[in-house]
Order: structure tokens, then C-alpha cells, then sequence
């Protein structure tokens, strides 16, 4: 394991053929490389609850949107509830108690007097056990802010090959926000719909303009929050009892 990273290279033609990475201390190595796996963080996909018009906030701590949750995993839309790492990146454990909790609460709206206490309080000690030195956890392992808003030619919208030096410069230009920058660059409007993206831009506008990512805000999402064929959507149920024989498959 290398520590200490603070700028790192892919190198090659058709394909990757060598890494070069520079520590801290300004040493400079080259490893040959016949694949690259990059992680840097791992955050909620908020497409979803975000294109069904779910509240979010931006998480310092996390580095990303999460959705306004309550105790229950209850969002700020009736009858919608975001249960495991959807709701905010804290372990498997935790997503499986807050799973419990949401369907306990999902339980209760169909039938309140069913007795439901002991399953709550294990959950919810679960919930306490594993929850313990996450905001510690968050802190320390925190992706590094060069890595998170890159500068000049390196892609930030891979789908529109939009680059950083291009977000800037439509900032100076007056563009507020991500949705405004969509009319510029067509940022965050290729396939992906800015899960690559979006947080990047964010990060990159609010620095520029010295606000909180929270004012900066992020795309409106529609959907389909994923690309779909044409033959996926001829395939759809066009009428109610084509609906229900599909439900019943």
C-alpha cells in the first residue's frame, strides 16, 4: 500500500499500460499496469429519490446529497421511505437495521396494533452498535480535495466530455448552478444523468463562487434515471389487466 498520494496519472494508447503516482513528499514512481480500479469515496445514488422529488441535503461529513430522512427511514414525500446506504454510506449492518425499522413503519401505516416493539428496540440497538465512530470514520478517510475538484484539461462529464478548466470558465461567464450549466456544456446530460459528474461540479462551482455546496445545489433529475431501450419501453404494460398479468409473473 502507497500512502500519501497527491497526484495520480493512467498512462498508455489503446489501452492502460502503466500508472505514475507522486506521494506528498515528492517522490515519483511508475508501476507497468494492464487495468486500473479508482475509488474515491463512496456515496449515495440519489437518482431515484431525487427524480421522484425527494428533500436532500448536502452532507460535510460525507461529501454528498443524502435525503431528509426521519427515525424511520420516512422522506419528505408520503408513502416513500430510503432505507440502506440510499439514505447515507454507513456499512451493511446499518443498512440492514434501518431496513427493519422502514418496513416497521411501513407495517404500522397497514395495521397499528400490531406488536411490533422488541423487533424495534433490537434494530435500533444495532442501529446504535454500528453507527458508533461513523462521523470519526468520515472524517478521517475523507477523499482529498485535489482528487475531488480537479483543474485544467481532466474530465469532469466523461458522457459530454466536458472538461474542469470549462466548468470554471463558464462560471466566470455567470452561470449560477449545475441545471443553468446543463444550457453552456450540456454537463450532466449524457447517459449516466451526472452520477459521474454531479457532486464534481458541484464542489468545483461552489468553490469558484465561494458558496456552500448546499447553495451551489445539483442537477433536477428526471426520469428514466437510467438509459432504457426502445424496445424496453414498447415492452411496457399499456393497459390495466396487461399490469396485473405482469404482477402476477
Amino acid at each position: 500500500m502507497v500512502a500519501g498520494v497527491v497526484e495520480i496519472r493512467a498512462e498508455g494508447g489503446e489501452r492502460i499500460e502503466a500508472v505514475s503516482y507522486q506521494t506528498a513528499r515528492g517522490a515519483t514512481e511508475r508501476l507497468p499496469a494492464d487495468m486500473l480500479l479508482l475509488h474515491q469515496g463512496v456515496v449515495p445514488n440519489v437518482n431515484l429519490a431525487m427524480s421522484a422529488d425527494v428533500a436532500h441535503r448536502w452532507s460535510d461529513t460525507q461529501l454528498c446529497w443524502v435525503p431528509r430522512v426521519d427515525g424511520y427511514g420516512s422522506s419528505s414525500l408520503p408513502h416513500i421511505a430510503i432505507a440502506g446506504d440510499g439514505a447515507g454510506i454507513a456499512g451493511a449492518e446499518v443498512a440492514q437495521a434501518r431496513g427493519h425499522l422502514a418496513a416497521i413503519a411501513a407495517v404500522r401505516e397497514l395495521a397499528r396494533k400490531f406488536p411490533l416493539a422488541e423487533p424495534e428496540r433490537a434494530a435500533r440497538r444495532m442501529l446504535r452498535r454500528y453507527e458508533r465512530g461513523r462521523a470519526f470514520l468520515d472524517l478521517l478517510y475523507q477523499p482529498a480535495a485535489n482528487f475531488r475538484r480537479p483543474r485544467d484539461e481532466i474530465l469532469v462529464c466523461r458522457c459530454e466530455e466536458v472538461t474542469a478548466r470549462q466548468v470554471l470558465e463558464t462560471v466566470a461567464l455567470g452561470c449560477q448552478g449545475p441545471n443553468q450549466m446543463k444550457a453552456f456544456l450540456r454537463c450532466g446530460m449524457g447517459p449516466c444523468q451526472g452520477r459521474f459528474c454531479g457532486l464534481t461540479v458541484t464542489e468545483l462551482m461552489a468553490e469558484a463562487r465561494a458558496l456552500s455546496c448546499g447553495e451551489i445545489g445539483y442537477y433536477r433529475l428526471r426520469p428514466p434515471v437510467k438509459p432504457v431501450t426502445l424496445a424496453e419501453i414498447a415492452g411496457l404494460p399499456t393497459n390495466a389487466a396487461a399490469v396485473k398479468a405482469v404482477a402476477r409473473e
